[in-house]
């Protein structure tokens, strides 16, 4: 055993050495396993670093990487609590002064009173009403369509709607539960008790604003769905069911018009009303009574020359439209918007079929047109052409169908505010719509008497160098951890007993790594290759002399390091700043108006692609998916104008170039880091296993030999005994001879 020791006292040998001796060279072997050992921990350590690396480098690229991301901009507001103001995709710099007049609100609904929450929310009585005729061993399920938020049809445009699948086991819980497990749904479902067997399902818009969301629900016999079984939508006739424009009256002084409000308290700088002008309505089918479509006007001002209410215009075009027999009213809405009630689906030109076509219109009229009749019973002038205006002042939008809900707890509304002066109405406290690009956030409604407040947004050119900077210094601190451990050394020993000089060959973790290998060259041709949809040769609508880093002043070194002169990048950016962003971002160009790439993912190509508006063809094949007037490639979704044809360049810049990258090679070089790690992990534990097994010979080796010495000094001693006894006895012989 370890602990033994023999000392060789009896022999005269210095066993306990010898037998150190003998066990160090049988620990040697165990130490070549350790240092084996240890190599392989370095290289997954290395490994794991790189990884670390790689991913330091992706999130710099994503500062970088997109149209919004790489702008940087200086925001100030001397009201932060009240309005601020920031920059996006498109932005530019500017200063504005706003006055906020009201904050858009969420819409709140309520349902009926549930008696309890655990147990199936329809009667049994009423089973077959709302989910249809039982069929044996199936559960019944009925289908409630919800509109998506504004975030949802983000992620994904081609689909605006979301359906829940309800059951007709599923309790106030069930439900509440699915609704809000509906990704990109525009509403959030919960359960609110009011007391003892009264608890109520509420429904709170996702977006605020009077577009908030909308349910398309109808049961099995095409009537009552479950929404209205519960109260959440209005039950009962044809005459609930309403309309609202997209656009809103705003007056000069930034709030919701009124009915006592005059025509011309809409003026703004950009379009006043004058004399002359008229409110038309353009209804493209016939109603039903034997007139064609077409547009009727009605006068802004009286015979005196004074401006009308907008009440009064209201009420005229009502009592036109009951004496043509159309059973719809147009009223104001608290937000300004023009709403429509009455039997909608009744008439041809408020179905959901010709809802959107339906035209409210406030302008000059065209010198060149000329009433094509005159209403019979009216005698109102009818225009036949599908644009009768010279010169349109505002523009109320398509409309759209809206619910009508039983239990309003709040009520939908938009903000308004001015902005330099200028009247606004928005369906969000962040409007991004008004100023392209800019995004204006709303905090607090304005004091009376409080000054305007001061916003401005200028871009950060200092800022954006810094992140293009960091980005290549990230690149190099890579690109030089790679090369360091990829390189193998060759080292001179001298041996210090025989003083022979011998050559020992080091390698790195990398070394020989193919793998490694390919990934650092790829990184590099990212940095320091042409983009070649934007070099000058390229005849697709747009070129920039910046095609290359090496133009704006980043360079490879000696080296291999690559160095960025901030001066010169500094001026480049002055000199053409798009050009320099889209050398970076992921973009798009277009040689014809209306034409637009609305969304890619990272399978889309780059390249020029030829699109046909109006057989939705993209470089001569159908495209994959088309909703309206979106057509899709290979994840690739392009937005026209449904006619025309044009050429679209999709572009990866440098920056989305190493995002995407990095986000394909999930599956390949992560897979490739996974598979080296275990591989490597692997061999640790059975070079571990290997020391465990060496260790253990090696102990009992030291154990056995300290045996067989210790038997040797015993075995010695009995003899030296045995020898001095013999020698006793023989001298006591010899004495007793004497």
């Amino acid at each position: 055993m370890s602990g033994m020791s023999v000392g060789g006292l009896i022999s005269g040998l210095d066993t306990n050495s010898i037998i150190a001796q003998l066990t160090a060279l049988e620990q040697a072997k165990v130490r070549r396993e350790l240092q084996k050992k240890e190599n392989a921990e370095n290289t997954l350590s290395k490994f794991k670093d790189l990884q670390i690396r790689l991913g330091n480098l992706s999130q710099k690229a994503s500062v970088l990487e997109t149209l919004d991301k790489f702008n940087v901009f200086r925001a100030s507001s001397n009201y932060d609590e009240y309005a601020t103001i920031s920059g996006k995709e498109g932005a530019t710099a500017g200063r504005y002064e706003l006055v906020v007049k009201q904050l858009a609100t969420t819409q709140k609904v309520a349902s009926n009173k549930i008696s309890t929450v655990n147990e199936p929310l329809v009667k049994d009585s009423d089973l077959e009403k709302i989910f249809g005729a039982k069929v044996q061993g199936e559960t019944r399920t009925a289908t409630i369509t919800l509109s998506k938020s504004e975030a949802g049809i983000k992620a994904d445009p081609l689909n605006k709607t979301v359906d829940v699948v309800i059951s007709e086991t599923d309790t106030l819980k069930d439900v509440v539960n699915k609704i809000n497990a509906a990704e990109g749904a525009g509403v959030r479902a919960s359960i609110m008790t009011m007391a003892d067997g009264d608890n109520r399902l509420v429904l709170t818009a996702v977006d605020t604003g009077t577009k908030s969301f909308y349910i398309k629900d109808s049961g099995a016999d095409g009537t009552e769905g479950i929404m209205e079984y519960l109260g959440i939508l209005s039950s009962g006739s044809d005459s609930s069911q309403v309309a609202a424009s997209s656009n809103a009256l705003v007056t000069s002084n930034g709030v919701a018009a009124t009915t006592e409000n005059t025509f011309e308290d809409l003026n703004s700088a950009f379009n006043k009303i004058k004399k002359g002008d008229v409110v038309g309505i353009y209804l493209p089918t016939s109603n039903g009574a034997g007139n064609e479509g077409g547009w009727v006007t009605f006068s802004l001002y009286d015979e005196n020359g004074e401006s009308r209410k907008i009440g009064d215009v209201l009420n005229e075009i009502n009592t036109a439209l009951g004496a043509s027999g159309s059973n719809v009213t147009a009223k104001l809405n608290d937000s300004g918007e023009i709403v429509l009630t009455g039997n909608l689906n009744g008439d041809q030109n408020f179905d959901n079929a010709s809802l959107k076509d339906v035209k409210i219109q406030i302008g000059t009229l065209s010198s060149s047109v000329t009433p094509s009749a005159t209403d019979p019973v009216t005698g109102m002038a009818l225009y036949s052409e599908e644009n009768i205006f010279s010169d349109v002042k505002k523009d109320m939008g398509s409309f759209s169908a809206r619910n009508v809900f039983e239990n309003t707890i709040t009520e939908a509304q938009n903000a308004f505010y001015t902005i330099d002066g200028m009247a606004v109405s928005s369906q969000s406290n962040s409007d991004d719509k008004t100023i392209s690009g800019t995004v204006f956030t709303l905090k607090k409604v304005s004091q009376e008497g409080m000054e305007p407040i001061k916003l401005s947004l200028d871009l950060d050119k200092e800022a954006i160098v810094s992140n293009i900077n960091a980005f290549v210094e990230e690149f190099n601190a890579l690109m030089k951890f790679i090369d360091e451990n990829a390189k193998a050394i060759v080292k001179e020993e001298t041996d210090p007993i025989t003083g022979k000089k011998t050559s020992k060959r080091e390698v790195g973790a990398f070394t020989g790594d193919s793998n490694i290998s390919s990934l650092r060259e790829n990184l590099r041709q990212m940095m320091t290759g042409i983009i070649n949809e934007l070099t000058p040769t390229t005849d697709n609508g747009y070129t920039t002399a910046y095609s290359s880093v090496s133009r704006l002043g980043i360079t490879t070194q000696k080296d291999g390091s690559i160095s960025v002169d901030r001066d010169k990048l500094t001026k480049a950016l002055d000199a053409d700043f798009e050009g320099v962003r889209r050398l970076f971002t992921a973009n798009w160009f277009s040689d014809t108006p209306g034409f637009s790439v609305g969304r890619f993912t990272k399978d889309s190509k780059t390249g020029t692609y030829e699109v046909d508006g109006v057989l939705g063809f993209i470089n001569g094949q159908a495209a994959q998916s088309i909703t309206g007037n979106i057509f899709t490639l290979d994840g690739l979704s392009i937005e026209t104008p449904g006619s025309g044809k044009a050429k679209i360049t999709f572009v990866r810049g440098i920056a989305s170039q190493i995002t995407n990258f990095m986000e394909k090679a999930r599956s390949t070089v992560d897979g490739y880091f996974k598979e080296s790690e275990k591989t490597y992990q692997d061999r640790i534990d059975s070079i571990q296993k290997r020391v465990d097994e060496l260790q253990m010979r090696v102990d009992n080796y030291s154990a056995r030999i300290t045996r067989q010495f210790a038997a040797l000094e015993r075995s010695m001693g009995n003899l030296q005994s045995q020898t001095a006894n013999m020698m006793a006895a023989m001298s006591a012989m010899t004495y007793n001879r004497r």
